[in-house]
C-alpha cells in the first residue's frame, strides 16, 4: 500500500480545511463575538495548519494509488474532517463534549441533521453558521471538492472520487476528473446561490436563508431556530423548500444534460420518474391517512408533501409533528427512509436506482421460472445492465442489511422503543435526521452509541465499503 501518498493527500485535505473555517472566522468578526468563540476557531486553524503543513512537506516518491489507498484516503478524510471540525465548539465550551461535538459535526459532513442539541440557540451565529456550512461542503462530497481545486499530482484521483461520489455505477460527464468535478460543484454552487435568493426574496432574513439554503443544497436539514422551518409560519417558504429539496435529490448528471439541451434524455431518465412517481404515490397515500387530522384542508396537503419531500431527501426539516401521524403513514416514512434520493445527489438513502435495479432482478427472477430457456436482460434508460454491476447491488443489499441490523441491535441497549431504535439507525445510516416514535434528541443515547451512530453516518454517506476497508487488517498490508 502506498502509505506515503495516503498521508501526504491527507494532510493537503487537512489544509483545505483550515481554509474552509475562514467562513465561520469571518462571520464571527462580523458577528463581533466572544473572544473565546473567535479563539477557538483559529486555535483549530492553527492545528490544521501544523498537521496539514507537516504531514505535505515530504512528497511521496510515488503518486500512483489503487482502489485501497483511495478508498482509504476517503474514508479517514471524513472521520479527520469530523473530528477537526468539531473542535471550535468544544473550545469555546457550546458543546463541551467531544463525542457530542464529534455526532454533531459528522451528521454535518455527511449531510444527515441529526441533532444532539435540545436547542440550537446556545450556538453563537458563527458556529451555527459553521454547522450548516458542513452540509453545503459535504453535500457533493468532501473529495468532490477537493479534487476540484487540487493540482492533480500526477495522478487522476479516479479511485477517490469514484469511493465517495454515491450510487451503484459512477460516471463522468467528460473525459477529465478534475472538469467532472469542477462542473459538478459549479452546478451545485449555482443552483445553491439563485436558493439563496428565492429564499431571501420569500421574506427570509439573508443569515436565515444561507443557512437553510445549504441544509436544503446539501440535503442535511441543521436550521436555524429548534421548530425548524415551522418557525416562520410562511406557506411560500414551506413550498419552496420542499420543491428545492426534491431539486436537490435528483442526480446533478442529469442537470448537465439539461445544461445541454437534452431535454428528452432529462425526462426519459427512469430513475427520475420513478423518483417522482414514489413521491407522488406516498404523497397521496399519506394524505388520506392524515388530512383529516388538520382544519385546512390546503395546510394538510403541504405538510404533508414537505414530509414526504424531506424524508426521501434525507433532508430532514420538519413543519408539523410526525410523531402524532397514524402508524401507516409512519410506516410509509420509514420505508422513504430506506429509499433515499437519486444516486449522484446530495441525498443519502439506499438509492432510487438501486431499487430500481433490485426491482428488475426479482422480475427477471420470477419470469426465468415460466421461461427457463430464455435469456433475461436487464435494462436501464434502454442500455443492458452487465451482470457485475447487478451482482454488485446485490452484494451491497446484503452488507446493507447486515450492519443496519446490527445497529439496531446495539441501539436497543439505549431505549425500549422499537420504532424509535429502528428508525434511528435509518436516520443515521441513511443521512436523514429526525427519529420516528419521539421527540427528543439524539441526545438520549449514550456515548457508545452516539460513536457508533457517528460512524454509522459517515459509512451510509460513503456507501459502506471505505469504512469497512479502514477496519480491516489486510487493508493496511504492503501487498
Amino acid at each position: 500500500m502506498n502509505k506515503s501518498m495516503v498521508r501526504f493527500l491527507l494532510s493537503k485535505l487537512l489544509l483545505i480545511e483550515a481554509g474552509l473555517l475562514l467562513v465561520p472566522l469571518i462571520v464571527s468578526f462580523i458577528y463581533r463575538e466572544h473572544y473565546q468563540v473567535t479563539l477557538s476557531i483559529l486555535i483549530t486553524i492553527g492545528i490544521l495548519l501544523l498537521l496539514g503543513g507537516i504531514g505535505s512537506l515530504f512528497k511521496p516518491k510515488n503518486y500512483h494509488i489503487y482502489t485501497k489507498e483511495g478508498m482509504l484516503i476517503v474514508a479517514l478524510c471524513w472521520i479527520f474532517w469530523s473530528f477537526f471540525g468539531a473542535l471550535p465548539f468544544v473550545i469555546s465550551g457550546q458543546i463541551p463534549s467531544i463525542i457530542d461535538a464529534f455526532f454533531e459535526i459528522s451528521s454535518g459532513f455527511t449531510t444527515t441533521g441529526a441533532t444532539i442539541l435540545n436547542d440550537v440557540s446556545v450556538l453563537s451565529p458563527s458556529l451555527l453558521f459553521w454547522r450548516s456550512f458542513t452540509h453545503l461542503i459535504g453535500g457533493m462530497g468532501v473529495l468532490v471538492f477537493a479534487l476540484a481545486i487540487m493540482e492533480n499530482s500526477k495522478n487522476s484521483h479516479l479511485e477517490v472520487m469514484r469511493a465517495e461520489v454515491p450510487g451503484p455505477v459512477f460516471g463522468k460527464v467528460v473525459s477529465k476528473l478534475k472538469e467532472t468535478a469542477q462542473i459538478l460543484y459549479i452546478l451545485y454552487l449555482v443552483m445553491f446561490a439563485i436558493f439563496v435568493v428565492i429564499l431571501y426574496f420569500a421574506g427570509m432574513p439573508l443569515y436565515d436563508s444561507l443557512l437553510i439554503a445549504m441544509g436544503t443544497a446539501g440535503t442535511g436539514g441543521f436550521s436555524v431556530y429548534n421548530d425548524s422551518i415551522a418557525h416562520y409560519n410562511s406557506s411560500l417558504i414551506t413550498n419552496l423548500v420542499s420543491v428545492g429539496m426534491l431539486v436537490f435529490g435528483v442526480n446533478f448528471n442529469l442537470y448537465y444534460l439539461l445544461l445541454l439541451r437534452k431535454v428528452k434524455t432529462f425526462f426519459g431518465d427512469e430513475e427520475l420518474r420513478a423518483y417522482l412517481k414514489i413521491v407522488l404515490v406516498a404523497t397521496v397515500l399519506i394524505s388520506l391517512n392524515v388530512v383529516g387530522m388538520y382544519d385546512n384542508f390546503r395546510k394538510g396537503i403541504e405538510y404533508v408533501f414537505f414530509e414526504v419531500s424531506t424524508i426521501i431527501t434525507t433532508t430532514g426539516y420538519s413543519v408539523t409533528d410526525i410523531t402524532g401521524w397514524p402508524l401507516f403513514s409512519q410506516g410509509i416514512l420509514l420505508f422513504l427512509m430506506f429509499v433515499g434520493g437519486s444516486a449522484g445527489s446530495t441525498a443519502g438513502g439506499f438509492k432510487v436506482m438501486r431499487g430500481l435495479i433490485l426491482t428488475k432482478i426479482a422480475k427477471n427472477q420470477v419470469l426465468s421460472t415460466l421461461y427457463p430457456n430464455r435469456v433475461m436482460s436487464l435494462h436501464i434508460n434502454r442500455n443492458v445492465l452487465d451482470k457485475e454491476t447487478q451482482h454488485g447491488v446485490l452484494k451491497y443489499l446484503a452488507i446493507y442489511v447486515m450492519i443496519f441490523m446490527g445497529l439496531v441491535f446495539f441501539l436497543s441497549l439505549d431505549s425500549n422503543n422499537l420504532l424509535t431504535v429502528v428508525s434511528a439507525a435509518a436516520s443515521c445510516f441513511n443521512n436523514i435526521g429526525p427519529m420516528l416514535g419521539t421527540n427528543e434528541t439524539f441526545a438520549i443515547f449514550s456515548p457508545f452509541s452516539k460513536v457508533l451512530l457517528s460512524f454509522a453516518m459517515i459509512a451510509g454517506r460513503l456507501e459502506i465499503y471505505p469504512m469497512l476497508l479502514l477496519f480491516i487488517p489486510k487493508t493496511w498490508s504492503k501487498l
